[in-house]
Protein backbone atom coordinates (compact mmCIF):
# COMPACT_ATOMS: atom_id res chain seq x y z
CA UNK A 1 0.00 0.00 0.00
CA UNK A 2 1.48 3.43 -0.97
CA UNK A 3 2.06 5.36 2.67
CA UNK A 4 0.60 9.37 1.03
CA UNK A 5 1.54 10.53 4.33
CA UNK A 6 5.03 9.63 4.04
CA UNK A 7 5.27 11.35 0.35
CA UNK A 8 3.64 14.32 2.30
CA UNK A 9 6.59 14.55 4.51
CA UNK A 10 9.64 13.98 1.56
CA UNK A 11 7.55 17.24 -0.10
CA UNK A 12 5.31 19.49 0.91
CA UNK A 13 6.04 18.76 5.01
CA UNK A 14 9.81 18.33 4.03
CA UNK A 15 11.02 21.86 4.75
CA UNK A 16 9.28 22.18 8.19
CA UNK A 17 9.66 19.31 9.91
CA UNK A 18 13.53 18.91 9.00
CA UNK A 19 14.12 22.20 10.30
CA UNK A 20 12.01 21.73 13.40
CA UNK A 21 13.79 22.19 16.78
CA UNK A 22 12.30 23.20 19.77
CA UNK A 23 10.08 20.45 21.80
CA UNK A 24 6.71 20.92 23.10
CA UNK A 25 5.96 21.55 26.74
CA UNK A 26 4.56 18.05 26.80
CA UNK A 27 7.95 15.85 25.47
CA UNK A 28 9.84 18.26 27.73
CA UNK A 29 8.45 17.16 31.00
CA UNK A 30 8.12 13.72 29.78
CA UNK A 31 11.43 13.68 28.97
CA UNK A 32 12.72 15.35 31.87
CA UNK A 33 10.55 13.23 33.87
CA UNK A 34 11.51 9.68 32.70
CA UNK A 35 14.65 9.70 30.61
CA UNK A 36 16.86 10.26 33.50
CA UNK A 37 19.90 7.98 33.07
CA UNK A 38 21.80 9.77 29.95
CA UNK A 39 24.13 6.32 29.96
CA UNK A 40 21.07 4.33 28.65
CA UNK A 41 20.25 3.54 24.85
CA UNK A 42 17.68 5.48 23.26
CA UNK A 43 15.55 4.84 20.06
CA UNK A 44 13.96 7.65 18.66
CA UNK A 45 11.62 6.61 16.17
CA UNK A 46 10.13 8.81 13.34
CA UNK A 47 13.04 11.23 14.00
CA UNK A 48 12.29 13.50 11.07
CA UNK A 49 15.21 16.12 11.16
CA UNK A 50 16.43 14.58 14.31
CA UNK A 51 14.61 17.29 16.60
CA UNK A 52 14.35 14.66 19.43
CA UNK A 53 17.97 12.64 18.78
CA UNK A 54 19.52 16.21 18.41
CA UNK A 55 18.17 17.48 22.00
CA UNK A 56 18.85 14.51 23.66
CA UNK A 57 22.56 14.50 23.12
CA UNK A 58 23.17 18.04 23.45
CA UNK A 59 21.84 17.52 27.32
CA UNK A 60 24.40 14.43 27.67
CA UNK A 61 22.86 11.30 26.23
CA UNK A 62 25.63 9.37 24.65
CA UNK A 63 23.83 6.40 22.81
CA UNK A 64 20.99 7.45 20.24
CA UNK A 65 19.55 5.83 17.56
CA UNK A 66 17.19 7.19 14.92
CA UNK A 67 15.04 6.50 12.07
CA UNK A 68 12.68 7.53 9.73
CA UNK A 69 10.88 6.00 7.02
CA UNK A 70 11.34 9.64 4.40
CA UNK A 71 15.01 9.20 3.46
CA UNK A 72 15.12 12.62 2.18
CA UNK A 73 14.65 13.79 6.60
CA UNK A 74 16.87 11.36 7.47
CA UNK A 75 19.54 13.30 4.31
CA UNK A 76 19.08 16.10 5.85
CA UNK A 77 19.88 14.98 10.05
CA UNK A 78 23.11 13.07 8.55
CA UNK A 79 24.06 16.43 7.13
CA UNK A 80 23.51 18.49 10.83
CA UNK A 81 25.05 15.37 12.60
CA UNK A 82 28.30 15.20 10.14
CA UNK A 83 28.40 19.13 10.16
CA UNK A 84 27.55 19.45 14.65
CA UNK A 85 30.22 15.81 15.12
CA UNK A 86 27.03 14.13 16.17
CA UNK A 87 27.64 10.38 17.13
CA UNK A 88 23.83 9.64 16.54
CA UNK A 89 23.14 6.58 14.63
CA UNK A 90 20.41 7.52 11.84
CA UNK A 91 18.66 5.03 9.59
CA UNK A 92 16.14 4.79 6.96
CA UNK A 93 13.51 1.97 8.21
CA UNK A 94 9.71 1.71 8.66
CA UNK A 95 8.33 1.17 11.91
CA UNK A 96 6.28 -1.52 11.08
CA UNK A 97 9.14 -3.78 10.63
CA UNK A 98 12.59 -2.74 11.83
CA UNK A 99 15.30 -5.56 12.00
CA UNK A 100 17.35 -3.21 11.45
CA UNK A 101 17.31 -3.04 15.46
CA UNK A 102 17.42 -6.40 17.75
CA UNK A 103 15.16 -7.81 20.40
CA UNK A 104 15.16 -5.95 24.09
CA UNK A 105 17.78 -3.68 22.91
CA UNK A 106 16.83 -0.11 23.93
CA UNK A 107 16.05 1.34 27.12
CA UNK A 108 14.16 4.09 25.79
CA UNK A 109 11.96 4.01 22.65
CA UNK A 110 10.35 7.38 21.81
CA UNK A 111 7.48 6.98 19.53
CA UNK A 112 6.72 10.92 19.85
CA UNK A 113 5.62 13.04 17.11
CA UNK A 114 2.38 10.75 16.38
CA UNK A 115 4.83 8.74 14.16
CA UNK A 116 2.31 5.49 14.59
CA UNK A 117 -0.94 7.55 13.14
CA UNK A 118 0.72 7.80 9.85
CA UNK A 119 0.58 4.39 9.01
CA UNK A 120 -1.40 3.66 6.10
CA UNK A 121 -3.32 0.21 7.19
CA UNK A 122 -4.52 -1.42 10.48
CA UNK A 123 -2.20 -4.22 10.20
CA UNK A 124 0.83 -2.10 10.07
CA UNK A 125 -0.23 -0.19 13.24
CA UNK A 126 -0.48 -3.02 14.99
CA UNK A 127 2.79 -4.49 14.00
CA UNK A 128 4.20 -1.23 14.81
CA UNK A 129 2.95 -1.35 18.55
CA UNK A 130 4.17 -4.94 18.93
CA UNK A 131 7.66 -3.87 17.50
CA UNK A 132 8.14 -1.53 19.63
CA UNK A 133 7.45 -4.02 22.59
CA UNK A 134 10.29 -6.06 21.24
CA UNK A 135 12.67 -4.22 20.59
CA UNK A 136 12.36 -2.47 24.19
CA UNK A 137 14.18 -3.59 27.31
CA UNK A 138 13.01 -5.64 30.35
CA UNK A 139 12.01 -2.49 32.61
CA UNK A 140 12.73 -0.49 29.40
CA UNK A 141 10.14 2.45 29.00
CA UNK A 142 8.39 3.01 25.46
CA UNK A 143 6.76 7.19 25.29
CA UNK A 144 3.95 7.41 22.72
CA UNK A 145 2.09 10.32 21.32
CA UNK A 146 -1.00 9.46 19.31
CA UNK A 147 -3.77 11.54 17.63
CA UNK A 148 -6.99 11.54 19.95
CA UNK A 149 -10.24 11.07 18.28
CA UNK A 150 -12.26 12.46 21.31
CA UNK A 151 -9.97 15.26 21.92
CA UNK A 152 -11.28 16.78 18.56
CA UNK A 153 -14.87 18.19 18.95
CA UNK A 154 -15.86 17.81 15.16
CA UNK A 155 -14.07 15.06 14.55
CA UNK A 156 -17.61 12.61 14.92
CA UNK A 157 -19.32 14.84 12.34
CA UNK A 158 -16.47 15.01 10.06
CA UNK A 159 -16.23 11.26 9.93
CA UNK A 160 -20.36 11.14 9.37
CA UNK A 161 -20.18 13.53 6.38
CA UNK A 162 -17.05 11.76 5.02
CA UNK A 163 -18.23 8.08 4.97
CA UNK A 164 -20.95 8.72 3.44
CA UNK A 165 -19.14 9.95 0.14
CA UNK A 166 -17.10 6.98 0.81
CA UNK A 167 -19.91 4.89 0.78
CA UNK A 168 -20.96 6.91 -2.89
CA UNK A 169 -18.29 5.70 -3.83
CA UNK A 170 -17.61 2.52 -2.76
CA UNK A 171 -14.63 3.03 -0.47
CA UNK A 172 -13.75 1.53 2.63
CA UNK A 173 -15.39 3.02 5.62
CA UNK A 174 -13.65 3.93 8.84
CA UNK A 175 -14.30 6.64 11.00
CA UNK A 176 -10.93 7.08 12.76
CA UNK A 177 -8.93 7.56 9.49
CA UNK A 178 -9.35 11.19 8.38
CA UNK A 179 -7.64 13.31 6.30
CA UNK A 180 -5.15 16.25 7.13
CA UNK A 181 -7.75 19.35 7.98
CA UNK A 182 -4.20 21.55 6.90
CA UNK A 183 -0.94 21.08 5.15
CA UNK A 184 1.73 23.83 6.28
CA UNK A 185 -1.07 25.05 8.05
CA UNK A 186 -3.27 25.93 5.04
CA UNK A 187 -6.27 24.67 4.74
CA UNK A 188 -6.17 21.33 2.88
CA UNK A 189 -9.30 22.43 0.11
CA UNK A 190 -9.06 18.84 -1.15
CA UNK A 191 -9.44 16.95 1.97
CA UNK A 192 -12.98 15.64 0.54
CA UNK A 193 -11.40 14.17 -2.51
CA UNK A 194 -10.19 10.88 -3.41
CA UNK A 195 -6.58 9.54 -2.53
CA UNK A 196 -5.84 11.64 0.34
CA UNK A 197 -3.35 11.27 3.04
CA UNK A 198 -5.01 9.71 5.91
CA UNK A 199 -3.72 9.92 9.99
CA UNK A 200 -4.79 6.76 12.23
CA UNK A 201 -7.09 8.36 15.49
CA UNK A 202 -7.02 6.14 18.13
CA UNK A 203 -9.76 5.94 21.16
CA UNK A 204 -8.29 5.98 23.75
CA UNK A 205 -9.69 3.00 26.04
CA UNK A 206 -9.09 1.01 22.65
CA UNK A 207 -5.33 1.77 22.61
CA UNK A 208 -4.66 1.21 25.94
CA UNK A 209 -5.68 -2.30 25.91
CA UNK A 210 -3.92 -2.64 23.75
CA UNK A 211 -0.48 -1.82 24.71
CA UNK A 212 -1.97 -3.73 27.87
CA UNK A 213 -2.48 -6.38 25.42
CA UNK A 214 1.10 -6.63 23.92
CA UNK A 215 2.57 -6.71 27.53
CA UNK A 216 2.80 -2.64 28.66
CA UNK A 217 2.30 -1.85 31.67
CA UNK A 218 1.09 1.87 31.88
CA UNK A 219 2.65 4.73 34.29
CA UNK A 220 0.97 7.83 32.87
CA UNK A 221 -1.62 8.89 30.60
CA UNK A 222 -2.24 12.69 29.72
CA UNK A 223 -3.24 14.70 26.91
CA UNK A 224 -1.93 17.68 25.84
CA UNK A 225 -3.13 20.61 27.83
CA UNK A 226 -3.00 18.47 30.94
CA UNK A 227 1.12 19.19 31.49
CA UNK A 228 -0.42 22.66 31.49
CA UNK A 229 -3.49 22.88 33.42
CA UNK A 230 -2.88 19.71 35.46
CA UNK A 231 -6.28 20.07 37.24
CA UNK A 232 -8.76 19.90 34.28
CA UNK A 233 -10.25 17.36 33.15
CA UNK A 234 -10.91 17.72 29.17
CA UNK A 235 -8.84 16.20 26.42
CA UNK A 236 -7.28 18.47 24.32
CA UNK A 237 -4.00 17.70 22.01
CA UNK A 238 -2.49 14.39 21.63
CA UNK A 239 -2.50 11.86 23.76
CA UNK A 240 0.55 10.81 25.51
CA UNK A 241 1.60 6.94 26.94
CA UNK A 242 3.85 6.32 29.13
CA UNK A 243 4.65 2.29 29.16
CA UNK A 244 7.42 -0.12 30.72
CA UNK A 245 7.93 -3.41 29.70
Amino acid sequence: MKNLNAELYANELLELWAKKNHLLIAEDKLLSKYLVDKTKKVLDVGTGGGRLAFYLEKKGFVNISAFDIVPKMIDHATRVAKETNSKIDFKVADAVNIPEYGSDEFDYALYLQQVLNFIPNDQGFKASLKESYRITKKGGLAIFAFLDYDSRFFNRPFSATLNILRKIREENVSMQRLPWIKINNKINWNLFNRDQALSYWVKKDAILADLKNIGYTILEVKNANQFVNTKTKSRKGMLYVVCKK
